[in-house]
């Protein structure tokens, strides 16, 4: 196996020990990347990742489509949905199928916040990641989408690394 020289760990390392290392310090960068253009966009990582859950869903959702990965429950969901209320960025709307319970729904100011997170995003790891060739490219995403299926078959949990 090649070594990684930033590792940090001894050649005779295992896989395994490599391997977590080297997601650890990819997480680490993506959230000191993440606060990087917070600075511009004003939105921490995990809202950014909830508001990125809701605009991918493409219609408003019940509180508990929230209550997992990040938000471990209902509560710690609606704190951020509070916070993302405020900002004006999300609603809360009755379920037209059951009064008793609400939906979030994103605002068209949240709408626009989120296109322009996601193409900040975008541009930095078109920058970050230019100097892959295209097998490398092919090869990571395959890597990737393999060790993310394995783990999720574990847990259930397809939440966000830290954010």
């Amino acid at each position: 196996m090649k070594q990684m020289g930033k590792l940090h760990l001894p050649p005779d390392a295992p896989f395994e020990q490599q391997f977590f290392m080297l997601i650890t310090r990819i997480c680490r960068q993506l959230v000191l990347h993440a606060e990087q253009i917070k600075a511009d966009d004003s939105l921490s990582p995990p809202q950014l990742w909830f508001l990125k859950r809701l605009y991918d869903a493409g219609a408003p959702q019940p509180i508990s489509f929230f209550a997992d990965g990040v938000y471990s429950n209902r509560s710690n969901a609606s704190q951020m949905i509070d916070r993302l209320e405020a900002d004006g960025l999300v609603y809360r709307i009755r379920n037209p199928r059951d009064r008793r319970s609400v939906l979030v729904e994103l605002t068209d100011a949240g709408v626009e916040r989120m296109r322009h997170a996601e193409a900040s995003h975008m541009q930095l790891a078109r920058e970050l990641l230019a100097p892959l060739t295209e097998d490398e490219r092919v090869a990571a995403l395959a890597t990737f989408e393999r060790v993310l299926s394995l783990f999720e078959n574990e847990t259930g949990d397809a939440g966000p690394c830290g954010f």
